[in-house]
């Protein structure tokens, strides 16, 4: 049977956003965690029947770098995204009262930043982990004083003390996660929006010379990045997404692709 690798270990938003997508392919697919993004495109670079899902952007915190710095200089492509609402929770195995450190992924306790300065002591020791859920596995050796932020599945799996639900200082937080493999996922959705990456000529007014084809051909750049290209200082790569699918742009790419050192089609994809 087909795999769709998610960055885990179990238990992770990315687990979740998994699920989700499972249920709206047209075959059927395990889900198996895997410890980093690099790694999930690495695998799927070599195995073209399987497929991924990856993290892309948080409503807060903004874009996840690895998977786009892994998705520029790899053949896999986008052939799905879907958005999973981030609800964080605090759980222990103490009491709040207990509590003297907090275990979590970086993004998560910047997410929960302002309910633990109204909580906790200023002292409050900050603990990062790779995950989430690898935050809740880390309590297993540790005493009533350390607390985790995680998913409410992920800390009643662990059967921990729940201390506080929805703690997250903006109530509608959202991860944006995408679908990917090296070979073509059919789905039966529209294909509303195109995914591409490129490398500007390094001359003064590049970018402002792409940025004019998409006015150019009235198409709305719903997200534009920027990532250092690790080639060279001061040389950048950029990610847009247009809200539209490939065929209905195909004219604006085509005169992209003559400014650029280098192009790339990410994806042209549905939103489930």
């Amino acid at each position: 049977m087909k795999k769709l690798y998610f960055l885990g270990p179990k238990g992770t938003y990315s687990e979740i956003a998994a699920k989700k997508t499972v249920s709206m392919l047209n075959e059927e697919y395990i889900i198996e965690p895997v410890s980093t993004i690099a790694k999930i495109v690495e695998l799927l670079d070599k195995e073209e029947e399987n497929a991924g899902v990856l993290p892309i952007e948080n409503s807060i915190e903004g874009i996840v770098r690895q998977s786009l710095d892994s998705l520029y200089s790899s053949d896999v492509k986008i052939w799905a995204q879907t958005d999973i609402k981030i609800e964080h929770c605090l759980f222990s195995k103490g009491t709040k009262k207990d509590i003297k450190h907090i275990i979590s992924h970086p993004q998560a306790l910047a997410q929960v930043h302002k309910y633990i300065l109204e909580n906790f002591d200023k002292n409050i020791d900050l603990i990062e982990s790779s995950s989430t859920a690898q935050a809740v596995e880390m309590l297993k050796d540790k005493d009533n004083t350390y607390a985790a932020v995680c998913s409410f599945e992920k800390g009643q799996a662990f059967k921990l003390n729940l201390i506080d639900k929805n703690i997250g200082d903006v109530k509608d937080n959202k991860t944006r996660f995408v679908l990917v493999s090296k070979k073509e996922i059919k789905l039966d959705f529209l294909k509303t929006r195109t995914s591409i990456a490129f490398n500007t000529k390094n001359e003064s007014g590049a970018l402002l010379k792409i940025l004019k084809i998409f006015y150019k051909y009235n198409l709305n750049l719903i997200y534009i990045e920027s990532r250092p290209s690790k080639r060279v200082f001061g040389e950048y790569n950029f990610f847009v997404d247009i809200d539209k699918g490939l065929n209905e742009i195909k004219e604006a790419i085509e005169e992209i692709k003559k400014e650029c050192n280098y192009y790339r089609l990410l994806g042209t994809y549905c939103v489930i």
